[in-house]
């Protein structure tokens, strides 16, 4: 027998043995059920102490036995963090989408210096001699006046453009405390480039200073709308200045005092009205001590005879641009106190009808002047009395302007249009006015009439205030005479008591004609060809 078969042999008896379970059960056939009851008591208890694992099974499918799955739990592993996102979106504010922190005020005041520039740009681009109003401004009585005039005419025409410049941001610290920064500054963009604006910052006369005081004072009560009553006493001095440094600013008087209601009313309720009787009062009185101590303002209802419908058309073309679009901002910010596309913006928000009375306010504030003049007849600077109601309307012109556009600069060609069309009218207009009267020639020409006469002379002009201020070294200002037409211009001329008689006129007055007192000097003409302006023919006695 080989190896092989003996090994084979003494493993036989080894397989033969039946194993025993862990309690003695023999492994058998006719025993299988006994064991199946000792390894698993219940169906149910070992099910859930051994989930069966099973493949899909049909029906009929049955396994012919089961089959031990051990219990095991599957650990999740550590879950990998998340990465950190580029850039954060900050929590857009309920105030018509404009952040308010540090780096949106230096843009806004980054942007501002912008607009301020080209404001000092379209004024600066005006040049020319003295106009009548300027020359009568530098050569008055008043401290004002004194004080300037030491600097010139060039440095009260620089005086004029600070104070226009200033009248701007403060117009748009206005609008940006009553709506938002962004309204704030469409607002000083298009107040930047009217007409008037242009006009008066390079205008040496009181006008911009008007626009200042008041400009300060609207400030002034949207500054201190949430303080208490008193706090507004401090824009009462600034609103009573004004109407003395320029009649036309009387006019917005009232307008300034239904502005300290409706802008605290929200916070001060039945308080606000309180608020209003304390500035008008205190105005008033101001007003009144004014009045005493240098009298009434002149001019301020001298009755013409210009038509009223053209100087209401006229008013249409140099501030119409402004008013319509203050009117649509109007009537938007009185249907809605916010933006349609802040659903989730909650807070208190002023109601509709205080919304329409500021849209109302700030709007007709604009036609007080047009108006005014109208009625008088007196077309008298009414491209410059414009723009002080068109200081009311442009917050409400600027939050129109934002509205159009839409949140997040949604259509910045609306906005982008309307600035370039009220640029473009705003320098034609301007260019079109500021004329001043081309005397250059005509002081050349008197100048040696008058050094022979020193301060014993007599002169008769059509300008007046121009002569006495380029000759006042020579000549004191009641040695002007302003001249007239028709019987008072013949009775002087026959009297003979003018040493010089000046008068821009396109011919010889027929007073003058074959005249035995007076002779012709000269006839100096206007360098600006294209101005339309009359040349000055100047006589002195024989």
């Amino acid at each position: 027998m080989s190896n092989e078969q003996q090994y084979w042999q003494q493993q036989a008896p080894q397989a033969q043995q039946v194993p025993e379970t862990s309690q003695g059960v023999p492994y058998a056939p006719h025993n299988q059920e006994t064991f199946l009851q000792h390894q698993q008591p219940t169906p149910g208890a070992w099910q859930q102490q051994y989930p069966p694992y099973s493949a899909p099974r049909t029906p009929g499918d049955e396994p012919e036995a089961d089959y031990y799955v051990p219990h095991y739990t599957v650990l999740d592993p550590e879950p990998e963090p998340e990465p950190e996102p580029g850039y954060v979106l900050p929590e857009v504010p309920v105030s018509a989408w404009s952040v308010d922190n540090s780096r949106s005020a230096w843009i806004s005041r980054a942007v501002l210096v912008l607009i301020l520039l080209v404001q000092a740009g379209l004024s600066y681009r005006l040049d020319g001699s003295a106009f009548s109003q300027e020359a009568k401004f530098l050569t008055s009585d008043g401290t004002l006046s004194g004080l300037v005039s030491d600097a010139g005419l060039a440095g009260a025409r620089t005086l004029s453009l600070v104070w226009a410049l200033g009248a701007t941001a403060l117009l748009f610290g206005a609008t940006r405390l009553l709506f938002n920064a962004r309204a704030g500054l469409a607002a000083a963009a298009m107040y930047s480039v009217l007409e008037s604006t242009a006009f008066t910052g390079r205008y040496a006369c009181a006008h911009s200073l008007s626009l200042f005081l008041l400009a300060a004072a609207l400030w002034l009560l949207a500054r201190t709308r949430q303080s208490t009553p008193a706090a507004v006493l401090v824009a009462a001095p600034f609103a009573a200045l004004a109407p003395f440094a320029a009649y036309a600013a009387a006019l917005y008087l009232p307008s300034l005092t239904v502005l300290a209601v409706l802008t605290a009313y929200r916070f001060r309720g039945v308080g606000a009205f309180a608020r209003g009787a304390l500035f008008a009062v205190a105005t008033g009185a101001l007003c009144f001590v004014g009045v005493r101590l240098n009298g009434t303002p002149s001019g301020w209802n001298v009755h013409g005879t210009d038509s009223a419908l053209s100087l209401l058309k006229e008013s249409a073309q140099w501030g119409g641009i402004v008013l319509l679009v203050a009117v649509i901002g109007a009537v938007g910010f009185a249907r809605r106190a916010r933006m349609g596309e802040m659903p989730w913006a909650e807070g208190s928000a002023p109601g509709a009808v205080r919304r329409a009375s500021l849209g109302l306010t700030l709007c007709a504030t604009a036609l007080l002047a047009p108006l005014y003049q109208a009625y008088l007849g007196n077309g008298s600077s009414l491209h410059i009395h414009v723009g002080f109601g068109l200081l009311f309307a442009v917050p409400m012109a600027g939050l129109g302007i934002s509205r159009m556009m839409g949140a997040h600069f949604r259509y910045p060609q609306i906005g982008i249009m309307i600035y370039v069309a009220a640029l473009v009218v705003g320098m034609a207009q301007t260019q079109d006015l500021y004329r001043p009267p081309d005397s250059a020639g005509m002081i050349a020409a008197l100048r040696e009439v008058v050094t022979e006469k020193g301060a014993k002379g007599s002169y008769l002009s059509d300008d007046p205030e121009i002569s006495a201020y380029y000759l006042r070294t020579r000549t004191d200002p009641g040695q002007w005479h302003q001249a007239g037409r028709g019987s008072a211009l013949a009775s002087a001329v026959k009297k003979g008591s003018y040493d010089a008689v000046v008068l821009r006129t396109a011919s010889v007055p027929a007073q003058l004609r074959g005249s035995r007192t007076y002779r012709l000097l000269a006839v100096v003409r206007s360098a600006d060809k294209d101005g339309g302006q009359a040349p000055y023919r100047i006589w002195v006695k024989r």
